[in-house]
């Protein structure tokens, strides 16, 4: 029901704008400020939530090459103490 009476307020108050000569046109150039600015608002919002981004996304790479450097370095260091395992069981006991 709340739809249907904000439809029926919006149409009488256009209808109320239309009928009486030059409220429109005071409405109209009272508002225009107001929409240029939050215009304005919104467009600097935007590039500084964009600036954000662009800077978390970077720092989010930096920590995911980092991660991955480590990783390769866990792996080799893991690799070359399983081949220093291997070659000394492959060896087999020394005998003196």
């Amino acid at each position: 029901m709340s739809g249907r009476g904000f439809v029926l307020g919006a149409a009488a108050a256009a209808a109320g704008l239309l009928l009486v000569p030059g409220v429109a046109a005071a409405v109209a150039r009272a508002g225009r400020p107001v929409v240029r600015a939050a215009m304005k608002t919104g467009a600097t919002a935007f590039d500084e939530f964009r600036k954000a981004g662009a800077e978390a996304y970077e720092h989010f790479e930096d920590m995911a090459a980092e991660v991955r450097a480590e990783m390769g370095g866990a792996a080799e260091e893991t690799a070359t103490a399983e081949d220093a395992a291997h070659a000394d069981t492959a060896s087999g006991p020394e005998r003196a």
